[in-house]
């Protein structure tokens, strides 16, 4: 397993791929990689809501209806 955030995302971009929805990413990539820091929490951006997963650097996944960003 990477332990980078690229490593990290190309995970994520691989379960997406397969038709992994975000629950499933969440128990099978996300919850036991050790970048993140906790469970995602529920916010807002521009473009509706968003879930944001914190990560051990002080960044944030944030996974919106269409995209996902690193912030």
């Amino acid at each position: 397993m990477s332990v980078s955030a690229n490593g990290l995302m190309q995970a994520y971009n691989a379960a997406r791929r397969a038709g992994a929805d975000f629950p499933t990413i969440w128990e099978t990539v996300l919850k036991k990689h050790p970048l993140v820091a906790r469970e995602p929490v529920q916010g807002r951006s521009d473009q509706g809501p968003v879930l944001e997963v914190p990560l051990i650097t002080g960044q944030r996944i944030v996974f919106g209806s269409a995209c996902f960003s690193v912030r």
